[in-house]
């Protein structure tokens, strides 16, 4: 008899749309962006750079699910593209509340966040749920799920110091920080990445319908990881 555990990996070893052309457009696009954000901040290139980076990306991702009528990547999209819209109530916490996030003038807004921040989130969300996705090929969900949230965790110094060298984000000195990180927002990080192998993982098998109720749920986590990693940074 096969154990419900074995079925569920059994289930997730195959995500329709799961192939070497797309693994290779995704990993290869997530490090474009590594590379985008090391010479933004090398050049101080300021919020055009962060813009020209989220458009194009974002654009590029919905016409390779489209033209190649990816169901994994249509399902990815839809998922960030719903909760990048919805991390705007994230944003506004920490901008106008704990008065933490700070953005540079002059930029087209949504609310307190640059036009360009829904589409970056849904684009991160897409590259991180891709990687879990492989990680569930290769490990159970369990162990995909806190792989994630360590490397999610570790990445974010990284991408945060960046981010302010190039003059795209940066935080005020009320919070401890690790280099440009805020140790919440590394905390935040950590839990919004430890998420999304099982959503992603519950999605992929389901309607279109509930793709975009996980990618609701997935923003009002975000948020909720954003109050908890503040009140236990700052407790």
């Amino acid at each position: 008899m096969t154990s419900p555990n074995s079925k569920f990996a059994m289930k997730n070893d195959h995500f329709p749309g799961l192939d070497r052309p797309t693994t290779i457009v995704v990993l290869s696009s997530a490090f474009l962006l590594i590379l985008w954000s090391i010479g933004s901040s090398v050049l101080d290139a300021g919020p055009i750079s962060a813009s020209i980076i989220t458009y194009g990306l974002y654009l590029f991702y919905w016409m390779y699910a489209l033209i190649r009528k990816n169901p994994l990547m249509q399902r990815l999209m839809i998922f960030g593209t719903v909760a990048g819209l919805l991390e705007l109530i994230t944003d506004h916490y920490l901008v106008d509340t704990i008065h933490s996030l700070v953005y540079p003038e002059g930029e087209w807004m949504i609310w307190s966040s640059p036009a360009y921040m829904p589409f970056a989130w849904s684009n991160v969300l897409l590259q991180l749920s891709f990687i879990g996705v492989l990680l569930m090929k290769k490990y159970n969900l369990l162990w995909a799920s806190v792989i994630l949230c360590i490397a999610g965790g570790m990445y974010i110094p990284l991408y945060e110091h960046l981010a302010s060298e190039a003059g795209w984000w940066w935080y005020n000195d009320n919070t401890a920080m690790i280099f440009n990180a805020p140790i919440y927002v590394i905390l935040c990080e950590a839990l919004i990445s430890l998420s999304l192998p099982l959503i992603v993982s519950f999605s992929e098998y389901h309607s279109l319908r509930k793709t975009l109720y996980m990618g609701l749920g997935e923003g009002l986590w975000i948020f909720i990881s954003a109050v908890l990693a503040y009140t236990v940074a700052h407790g």
